[in-house]
């Protein structure tokens, strides 16, 4: 649980200087995601829940010692599929060259704060608290094979809610990429949060977020604009 504590205060620091950072990137010309007091609401439900992974059936956040030796793999399955999508978007689906950094990058360095925050706040919402409510309830009122059902439903629709949600609305083709590859890297992650604990599910989303917004975006900025 100390651990645990300590960790959510680090994040708690990094988004506090990433709201300020953010505020002073305003200048009424660039267009600066700034991160809003809301997410500090969901990291303080997140931090409380934090504390009862065990209680709703899953591992610790750091999970066990074999779990820290193999962290670098949910890291390399999202960079895996942030490199299909660079390839998707900007070789296949981009027909123009950028005039100025797209809405899903930032300027360089503040990207690397944005996107660490950005990353965090949907491990919470999508992930951390709506799982470990569910599996909190269940299993204090469920046993047997409801239970089992109702929690398979669970994960088949927190792998759906966040492409579900971001769909674009053309090509068809990227529609139907976007919705497939949504929902198994959704599904992966949840994979990772019960198998391994809920910071690895935060590593595959860092993983993604370091080459599509961070490594892509300085690579526009300072080679194509």
């Amino acid at each position: 649980m100390k651990k645990t504590n300590v960790l959510f205060a680090v994040f708690a620091a990094v988004m506090l200087v990433t709201r300020f950072y953010g505020l002073a990137m305003e200048d009424g010309e660039r267009f600066i995601r700034v991160i809003g007091w809301m997410d500090f609401l969901w990291l303080a439900i997140g931090w409380v829940l934090a504390n009862f992974q065990i209680q709703a059936g899953l591992p610790e956040i750091f999970g066990d010692g074999e779990a820290r030796k193999k962290w670098f793999v949910p890291f390399l399955v999202g960079m895996g599929f942030a490199v299909l999508d660079v390839v998707a978007i900007e070789f296949i689906l981009t027909n123009e060259p950028h005039q100025t950094l797209p809405p899903y990058t930032q300027p360089f360095p503040y990207s690397i704060f944005l996107y660490f925050a950005g990353g965090l706040y949907m491990e919470l919402f999508y992930k951390l608290i709506p799982l470990t409510v569910l599996l909190l309830v269940l299993e204090k009122f469920l046993q047997g094979n409801l239970k089992k059902y109702i929690t398979y439903f669970a994960i088949f629709l927190l792998s759906i809610w966040e492409p579900i949600s971001q769909l674009p609305s053309d090509p068809m083709w990227f529609v139907v990429y976007a919705f497939a590859s949504g929902f198994a890297f959704n599904f992966l992650q949840i994979y990772f949060f019960r198998k391994m604990g809920w910071l690895y599910s935060v590593l595959c989303r860092m993983g993604l977020y370091l080459v599509w917004h961070v490594a892509l975006g300085i690579w526009i900025e300072f080679w194509m604009l």
